[in-house]
């Protein structure tokens, strides 16, 4: 993973060149036109496939639960992970604090969760994406319909988070 340094020294990681290709216009194009999936269009993101590559990795991971779909729309974050591995992208997971039996929102672990910059693999109500995270409160949100989109209220930053994973 590419990495820059700061003002202060203090080094962050970036996307990854490959990712300027791998965007959600990319994926819808690949498709006809149609929106993709989140599971599947996550992993294709993450690992510069194509998404019709993401839903075999899926397959391939659980057979039995992805069987006589020709669409994936429901990923598991499991076989998400699962995926993500064959393809070499290690994923370390990090365990969300919840409060009342709820996640924080987006925005709030972005901006107070401690979190080093990096891309991480998010799962916030019903939905994966990707989020890379320069500091300073700064996120970009990547998933099957924003490309690079600034965290915001507007970009998921007001749902909660359930699962979360770095990404390297």
């Amino acid at each position: 993973m590419p990495v820059a340094e700061r003002e202060d020294g203090r080094r962050i990681a970036l996307p990854a060149a490959e990712w300027t290709h791998a965007t959600a216009d990319r994926l819808t194009t690949e498709r006809g036109g149609q929106t993709g999936w989140c599971g599947p269009a996550a992993i294709a993101l993450a690992a510069g496939c194509s998404y019709a590559s993401a839903c075999n990795l899926l397959r391939e991971v659980a057979p039995e639960r992805y069987v006589n779909q020709p669409e994936i729309v429901t990923a598991y974050w499991r076989d998400v992970l699962g995926a993500l591995s064959l393809c070499g992208v290690l994923a370390d997971p990090i365990r969300v604090e919840k409060t009342a039996n709820r996640g924080p929102t987006l925005l709030s672990l972005v901006r107070n969760g401690g979190l080093e910059p990096g891309v991480y693999l998010v799962r916030i109500t019903g939905h994966f994406l990707l989020l890379t995270l320069h500091g300073f409160g700064l996120a970009q949100v990547h998933d099957n319909r924003l490309s690079g989109a600034v965290l915001s209220g507007r970009t998921h930053g007001r749902c909660r988070v359930t699962h979360l994973a770095r990404l390297s």
